[in-house]
């Protein structure tokens, strides 16, 4: 299926969940009834289960279509972008990280509430890579029941070869809910760094060894474009998780779908790994 025919999938699937939508708010109507016509106020009882009824076999086949829509533009639009800009793509959509296997970033404070989804597998530059969509929520219950988000953006695993050192963090100093570790603070010569970011490591040396003068500019430069950003360096991987209100390779169902607009999303979406990669230079180990 091409570009275009995909579009035109898409946007009938696009009028058929506003249809839903529509015919499920569309009973409550019923409720007025009894006001303007009195006559049917003996049978109100039968029209009011009939209407719970329409509305919930409305509200199926919209979430039905909704997942449909969402399964096409992610399996034509997303994958085959992905796989014209990097090499030996594996993509999930409908699933994302492990839960363990963030824990063990220990780089976000883990809560109650954890949803992932969009994950991804590939390479770029010959650098192996894992991405994924992850929100993580305290959420606590009772009379002020309250809910608190430690973290909603994306995560990213990097192969980093050519550095193999026990445990060093680097935090942008707006970085909240930050995972505990027993690590030692470092202080480094470079006093705005200190400013900006938030070190700390297993064995000091290793901060020093991570972060020459090179890195702490490619550090600030992460920073400058994403913000709130979190880098964890143990063994030879590299985990980032940058805070984003947005989430990637989406398409808003409610608006139409157009061809370069979507490009032009998800290109922005991928240039994001790409950054890091670049800008880090993970790909000389450097």
């Amino acid at each position: 299926m091409g570009p275009y025919d995909t579009i035109n999938k898409l946007e009938e699937l696009r009028k058929k969940i506003k249809n839903y939508t529509t015919l499920t708010v569309a009973p409550i109507l019923i409720f007025v009834l009894p006001v303007i016509m009195p006559e049917l106020a003996a049978i109100f009882p039968l029209l009011i289960i009939g209407t719970i009824g329409a509305m919930i076999a409305f509200s199926s086949s919209s979430r039905k279509t909704i997942i449909e829509f969402k399964k096409l533009y992610k399996e034509t639009f997303v994958v085959q972008l992905l796989s014209e800009r990097f090499n030996d793509v594996v993509y999930n959509w409908d699933s994302g990280l492990a839960l363990d296997y963030i824990r063990s970033f220990s780089v976000v404070r883990q809560g109650n509430r954890f949803k992932t989804e969009d994950y991804l597998c590939a390479t770029y530059n010959g650098v192996r890579f894992e991405q994924a969509d992850v929100t993580i929520q305290y959420h606590t219950s009772g009379k002020n029941s309250h809910t608190t988000t430690y973290f909603k953006g994306r995560m990213f695993v990097f192969d980093f070869p050519y550095k193999n050192v026990a445990s060093v963090r680097i935090f942008s100093d707006s970085f909240a809910y930050r995972a505990g570790l027993k690590n030692k603070k470092v202080e480094l010569e470079n006093l705005d760094f200190n400013k900006r970011f938030d070190v700390d490591a297993f064995y000091e040396h290793d901060a020093f060894y991570f972060l020459t003068p090179q890195m702490m500019e490619r550090m600030n430069e992460l920073k400058n474009r994403y913000g709130n950003v979190a880098v964890h360096l143990m063994g030879n991987k590299l985990f980032v998780a940058i805070n984003m209100s947005a989430d990637a390779f989406d398409h808003n169902y409610r608006q139409p779908v157009d061809y370069p607009t979507e490009s032009a999303k998800i290109n922005a979406d991928m240039q994001v790994i790409v950054d890091i990669i670049d800008t880090l230079s993970l790909y000389v180990g450097t």
